[in-house]
């Protein structure tokens, strides 16, 4: 790995060191690790635009502002990403650092091709606006040592690949921390920021260690981690970490991930019914993406109760299906009387010494489902001006309200006793974790404990866990005989907003397209839909292969829980001649139609094997014919009885006096057990006549 340092000079402060996440590719090789798929695929976000469709937008239409490091000296600043790409077309860009540089960079076009390129998550057409660090902290954007508060950020999203390693002073560290934090909270943006590469537990002054922004790391681990040393010592960084599989071994590339779901996530909440506005939209993203993380794509997750966040981790995995289905879901609001769903949202206040509380349940008869609730809010950043009119000082502070969550058990609405809390006495995130919550009534609690003169503190609350999948056979028999179909109904519960794709596992003694028409790989509910029934339709066919089951369960699947255990068995019945046929042969005599087939008589009886099948008799021992002449009222007639199995038979009679032209019997009798038939003619009208039983297979 390979670090470019780049001095930047600052307006009245000592000259920092700045770092760009810069690496040339690598392959790294450890035991156990498998590489993973696209990092789209891995985050949900391929799926999710195959459930989604037309409703997912495709950018804000505020655009984003990428704030780059440079990867040439001074005075040559190479900063922007290639903006001829074709990756990057419809988006307008703007250089609002054009008085420092306008050079390209590879790591910028990196950034930016995970960040809003064609083949990302905002692939529309929108406004980017693009910023060297340097002057983004100076005069274009920060306004850092000056009187002057930060300019106004009109775009949705910030990205910042980039980060202050060494050189400033805490007292400089604090400065930008209010700054951004106050230009967050004032502007409604969200700030998506990169911590360093690496396994250090020593966290980057700057950006990452700031309140308002998402800090992001890598699914692998090799980035900085653990505890905040300014502003507000002991919180807990990164927020979140996104994929690294080969070639995005960094979080130069990670971070741009993150900032393209919370672009997706804004473009939602600016719109009609959410129509959110200020500071809620990036509180509300923050909680819903920490909220809607996975913690089973990461080793060994863990937090605490005074320890909201994972020490490497953060609050898990990016996963974008996960936040955008949790927003679809709807906001609610803090109630006493009204139960919630599986999945929801708050952007809500909660006065000092008060509690918000929100009733939701997991429906009876679902698996038991990872759970996860995550509690956003601001700190208030105050500033102020004095000094005469030629020595303006700007100074800034700052508080933080104390708030806590609580996962509670409930009777209905009845609050119960507490299952789980977070109460990090330093942290502006709370999150509770259940890697299974059992069916049933629960309900979580916003507390403020601050004393803060009676004021409301604002604050997001999102929750997530996941629908579940069952399958139950309706119709459990097909016959190949007659084409009677079997069928099964996978239905869902939970949370029905969004379509959802529950993907089927099928296996049994039955080969699809050759015993029955193959099932599909998986089925897609509907927005709304319970239910889908599927039909097991038999192929009919002249080959003896006795009864065969399909057997169809829900896979795994990161969208959903599953019973395992649960399947349900379709049975298809063989023809009935054919059934027979293998229950008496072998399977090599089963090929051989001189010993097996219908007219074959492998024990020399005279008895061929449909009769033998229509009569109960065994077609590889010699039987004497059970068929008997009987005299029916002076009539010659005959009696079999019938194999109750040989479903598949018609039965009739002949009769004649020359052995040559044969007319219809007379049947007296056809029960499922028993055949009888007579001449129509007398026995003494007659001088000779025959009889003989007809058995034709349908």
């Amino acid at each position: 790995m390979h670090s470019r340092f780049v001095k930047i000079p600052f307006e009245r402060i000592k000259i920092p060191v700045f770092k760009p996440f810069f690496c040339v590719p690598c392959i790294l090789v450890c035991s156990g690790t498998t590489l993973l798929a696209d990092w789209q695929d891995e985050i949900g976000f391929t799926r999710l635009q195959s459930i989604a469709g037309a409703e997912l937008p495709t950018s804000p239409s505020q655009g984003y502002s990428q704030i780059e490091s440079t990867e040439t000296a001074p005075p040559v600043y190479s900063f922007q990403p290639d903006t001829s790409n074709p990756l990057f077309t419809g988006k307008a860009f703007t250089n609002k650092s054009a008085s420092t540089g306008s050079g390209t960079s590879g790591h910028a076009t990196h950034v930016a091709t995970n960040f809003y390129g064609s083949t990302s998550q905002l692939p529309g057409a929108a406004p980017v606006d693009l910023y060297y660090a340097g002057a983004w902290t100076n005069s274009d954007f920060l306004r850092m040592g000056t009187s002057s508060i930060p300019r106004t950020e009109s775009r949705a999203v910030q990205n910042h690949s980039w980060i202050v390693t060494t050189g400033w002073t805490s007292s400089q560290v604090v400065e930008a921390n209010h700054r951004l934090d106050y230009a967050i909270n004032q502007n409604g943006f969200v700030c998506v920021v990169g911590a360093n590469n690496g396994t250090s537990t020593t966290l980057p002054q700057f950006l990452g260690q700031s309140y308002h922004t998402i800090s992001v790391g890598r699914d692998d681990g090799g980035h900085s981690a653990g505890f905040t040393a300014y502003d507000g010592t002991g919180r807990i960084k990164p927020d979140i970490v996104a994929p690294s599989a080969a070639p995005e071994y960094a979080t130069s590339w990670t971070t741009p991930m993150v900032a393209g779901a919370a672009g997706l996530l804004y473009a939602k909440l600016s719109a009609s019914p959410y129509s959110l506005t200020g500071a809620d939209r990036p509180r509300v993203i923050k909680a819903l993406l920490l909220a809607s993380a996975t913690k089973n794509t990461v080793p060994s997750w863990a937090n605490t109760s005074t320890r909201p966040l994972d020490l490497r981790y953060g609050a898990g995995e990016l996963n974008t299906y996960h936040a955008y289905s949790t927003l679809r879901s709807g906001e609610v609001s803090a109630s006493n009387s009204i139960q919630r769903g599986i999945r929801a949202w708050a952007a809500d206040t909660v006065n000092e010494n008060s509690t918000k509380t929100y009733y939701f349940t997991i429906p009876a008869g679902a698996p038991s489902t990872p759970f996860s609730a995550a509690l956003i809010w601001h700190r208030d950043v105050t500033t102020q001006l004095t000094g005469g009119f030629f020595n303006k000082t700007r100074t800034w502070s700052s508080t933080l309200a104390n708030l806590n969550l609580r996962l509670h058990h409930a009777t209905g609405t009845t609050l119960g006793s507490i299952m789980s809390e977070s109460l990090s006495a330093v942290d502006n995130v709370e999150l509770i974790y259940q890697s299974a919550l059992a069916p049933g009534d629960y309900a979580l609690r916003v507390e403020n404990t601050s004393n803060t003169s009676n004021t409301d503190t604002p604050y997001a609350l999102a929750w997530h866990s996941l629908p579940s999948a069952s399958v139950v056979a309706i119709d459990s028999e097909a016959h190949e005989f007659d084409g009677d179909e079997g069928a099964i109904t996978i239905s869902r519960t939970g949370d029905t907003t969004l379509p959802l794709l529950a993907p089927l596992t099928v296996s049994g003694t039955a080969i699809p397209g050759t015993h029955y028409q193959a099932l599909p790989a998986d089925v897609t509910f509907a927005a709304g839909q319970n239910s889908v029934t599927l039909q097991i339709v038999p192929i009919s066919d002249v080959i003896a292969q006795g009864t065969r089951t399909v057997i169809v369960g829900i896979a795994e699947d990161f969208a959903l829980v599953r019973d395992a255990a649960q399947t349900a068995t379709i049975t298809i019945e063989d023809k009935s001649f054919d059934a027979w046929r293998f229950a008496n042969f072998t399977s090599l005599e089963l090929d051989d139609n001189e010993i097996s087939g219908e007219t074959a008589d492998p024990d020399d009886d005279q008895l061929v094997n449909l009769i033998e099948y229509a009569l109960g008799l065994l077609p590889k021992s010699f039987d004497v014919s059970p068929v008997v002449p009987i005299d029916v009222g002076g009539y010659l007639g005959l009696s079999a009885a019938k194999s109750l199995s040989a479903t598949d038979i018609s039965w009739s009679a002949e009769v004649c006096l020359d052995l040559e032209n044969w007319t219809p019997a007379v049947i007296i009798t056809d029960s499922a057990s028993l055949f009888e038939a007579r001449d129509n003619e007398a026995i003494d009208d007659a001088a000779k006549r025959f009889i003989r039983l007809k058995i034709t297979r349908e």
